[in-house]
């Protein structure tokens, strides 16, 4: 028992810490890096070769491919559209009949923040449409190898 006392003890501090980086930390983190990653993958589309091109337009499965580049179109604009609801729902808020400026921020900032964590919920939809996209392509792959 002490043996096990001694092990542990030494890694339970830097195991809390960890734990708290990745569920605390990380949680307000990776919406700022789903987004950027959805940024640099539509800006590397701009520079993609012919090759690569051709590739995706000889696809089983162009309605799959075209959903997983609009979904990062979507994440891309979500926060700008977010931005814009946030400002309408302020002066409708504010400038109501009973309405008031602190109320108006309240709200603004409340579609702010959901806007922001939208992000998460958006990927994850993603992320299970790329994992149907991949096993239907390995099946078209199959398909394939086994012609030849």
């Amino acid at each position: 028992m002490s043996q096990l006392k001694n092990e542990i003890a030494p890694a339970l501090l830097p195991a809390v810490i960890s734990a708290l980086i990745v569920c605390v930390v990380r949680f307000f983190t990776i919406p700022w890096s789903i987004w950027k990653g959805a940024a640099l993958r539509l800006a590397d589309m701009r520079h993609q070769d012919e090759a690569e091109k051709q590739t995706s337009d000889r696809t089983e499965f162009p309605v799959f491919d075209w959903l997983r580049t609009a979904w990062d179109g979507l994440i891309f604009l979500s926060w700008f559209v977010g931005v814009l609801i946030s400002l309408m729902t302020f002066f409708t808020v504010a400038f109501s009949h009973f309405g008031s400026i602190i109320g108006g921020l309240s709200a603004m900032i409340g579609v702010l923040i959901t806007t922001y964590f939208s992000v998460i919920g958006m990927s994850l939809a993603k992320e299970a449409l790329i994992i149907i996209l991949s096993i239907a392509l390995n099946v078209e792959r199959l398909s394939k190898d086994n012609r030849n």
